[in-house]
């Protein structure tokens, strides 16, 4: 029996298109259930071993080589979504395990609700809404998008989609990446800046990095004291990208503005501070999720696991074919 084991929550879940292109290739669609969540390394390495499955398609939860050598059966990790900083690449490699990633299918998502986030900020949308429910009519003063500028780090698929809806606004446009797109700077007038330029100059900075250990904390303290105090902070990336104590302090203390916040180091964020604060925008982890970018997603996931286990080919988003 070829078993595909779902960690994800949301694959198959929200769509049937993954689900159905699986069950028409020969294999067995299994999800985690509800009762053994949240998952752990041990317990994941358990159900594994238990389910001995060929595929393993995660969401956010880790998977160390403890999860990887829990069966020998494995041979497959499709992630459901684009980062892979919770997979241990290195041993999937070394155990043979390929791994495989969904890159561009949530793009357009993430960047609507970056945008959503933006504007929900510079026009107080979410207090304005509490106050007028409960009786008051306090009229908030707000900022215009267009008169502002942007600074986008990471300016890959998302960070490229976020720039074109911003200068539709009209907004300048600041970005920050080791690989520069000059198809932004052309079309959209983008300019690229040292990451310190871009936090003393923009007045909305949008995260949009990938997690690795040279990103890991690029937004600590030293960083939020570069920035406006008119200023507002987005993640829609990961949390782990900026040091969530020393923006609390900064957001409590008055260096910046506001920060709207889709990820968190820890999730869900039971005890973080920054829930206890007025000027934050909490959303969980929601940027992916619309019904579109879940039928991409869940039609690619698939497609690839039939492409590599049925038709022995090797698509692009396949992170290390050197595995095979």
């Amino acid at each position: 029996m070829r078993t595909v084991l779902v960690g994800s929550r949301s694959f198959g879940n929200v769509v049937t298109i993954g689900n159905d292109l699986l069950q028409d290739a020969g294999f067995t669609v299994l999800r985690v259930r509800e009762e053994e969540r949240p998952l752990d390394d041990a317990k994941l390495a358990s159900i594994v071993s238990r389910e001995h499955p060929e595929v393993l398609i995660p969401g956010a939860e880790p998977l160390p080589e403890s999860v990887l050598a829990a069966s020998d059966s494995l041979r497959m990790i499709m992630k459901h979504g684009v980062g892979v900083d919770n997979i241990d690449l290195g041993a999937a490699t070394s155990r043979r395990i390929l791994v495989a990633n969904a890159p561009g299918t949530n793009a357009e998502a993430v960047a609507d609700l970056t945008v959503g986030l933006i504007l929900s900020l510079l026009r107080r949308i979410c207090p304005a809404n509490e106050t007028t429910r409960s009786g008051e009519w306090s009229r908030y003063m707000g900022r215009e998008l267009g008169a502002l500028t942007v600074g986008i780090v990471g300016t890959g698929r998302i960070g490229a989609s976020v720039a074109r809806r911003v200068h539709g606004f009209g907004a300048n446009l600041l970005g920050y990446d080791v690989v520069q797109n000059d198809e932004l700077v052309s079309s959209l007038g983008l300019r690229y800046a040292t990451l310190n330029e871009l936090l003393e100059q923009a007045d909305v900075v949008t995260l949009h990095a990938p997690l690795m250990p040279q990103t890991a904390g690029m937004i600590g303290r030293e960083q939020l004291r570069s920035m406006k105090e008119t200023a507002f902070l987005v993640n829609c990336a990961r949390g782990e990208l900026v040091d969530e104590a020393a923006l609390f302090d900064a957001l409590s203390s008055g260096g910046i503005a506001a920060a709207a916040v889709d990820v968190f180091a820890t999730e869900p964020p039971q005890d973080s501070p920054l829930l206890t604060l007025d000027n934050v925008v909490a959303t969980p982890h929601i940027a992916a999720y619309t019904y579109e970018a879940m039928q991409t997603m869940d039609r690619l996931c698939a497609q690839t696991v039939i492409d590599v286990l049925v038709d022995g080919k090797m698509p692009p988003n396949v992170l290390n074919p050197e595995a095979a």
